[in-house]
């Protein structure tokens, strides 16, 4: 993942995440590495290129431990850190296999995303370095000190493929992230058209589909997407990641 990442940054993308899950069962991996454990690597790693989580799930951390982890990365990567966050996997799902195993209660879509408005609150209530934050979901916090430092809270960016999940992320984040999909063009053209100035819309895509068609490079910045995630998993590539040569596509577009 390092050398993805140092390859990433070889051929001019602008960033690296990481996904964040404990168990490789969700992708059917027989092992799972820990994001910010992979991120702080990449950090030091690199020079220049963000990073981030993509996404922080909720049900994994409580918003004192995200905080935590997150603003050590902005130690090691200053002015590069991207902080985002997503209400956890549904319950039946693939993704929440993990969650099975350990006896997470993930509640109802409702439910999950009055905890991720939560969370993003008391995330923004730690970097304002206040010590006390209520909530019914679990992610409050009481005479909570010395857990940040004095770097600014890094931009938040919510994972959603639901309108009232990405209604969340308009209100109380600085951007949204949605998978590509046969709905995603209604609903990025949605939030472009909702969305206050300054906020970013990304679209996460398979790497293997956009380096065989260009065109959705075009298509992406047609429908107003800020940023372009390409989603790429093990085994990795540095050789195959350099080949694409993204600057060509920058310039083509």
């Amino acid at each position: 993942m390092v050398a993805m990442a140092v390859a990433a940054q070889d051929a001019a993308y602008d960033g690296v995440w990481v996904a964040d899950h404990f168990s490789g069962s969700v992708v059917g991996r027989r092992w799972s590495r820990d994001p910010f454990v992979c991120l702080g690597a990449i950090a030091a790693a690199t020079d220049g290129l963000g990073v981030g989580v993509l996404v922080a799930n909720m049900h994994n951390r409580h918003p004192a431990q995200l905080a935590s982890a997150i603003n050590s990365l902005q130690s090691l990567a200053p002015g590069r850190v991207t902080l985002g966050i997503g209400s956890g996997a549904a319950e039946g799902s693939g993704f929440a296999v993990e969650h099975r195993a350990i006896g997470t209660d993930l509640g109802d879509a409702t439910g999950r995303r009055a905890m991720l408005a939560d969370s993003i609150v008391a995330l923004r209530e730690i970097w304002a370095r206040r010590t006390t934050f209520e909530s019914d979901n679990g992610v409050g916090f009481e005479g909570l000190d010395g857990v940040v430092d004095d770097s600014p809270c890094p931009p938040i960016i919510v994972g959603a493929s639901a309108w009232p999940t990405i209604e969340l992320g308009l209100q109380h984040a600085d951007g949204v992230n949605v998978r590509a999909s046969t709905r995603s063009r209604d609903l990025v053209e949605r939030i472009v058209e909702a969305r206050r100035p300054g906020f970013e819309v990304s679209l996460l895509d398979a790497f293997d589909e956009v380096s065989r068609d260009l065109t959705r490079i075009d298509a992406a910045i047609e429908q107003g997407v800020d940023r372009l995630v390409l989603g790429i998993s093990a085994p990795h590539d540095p050789a195959r990641l350099r080949s694409f040569d993204i600057r060509s596509a920058k310039h083509r577009s």
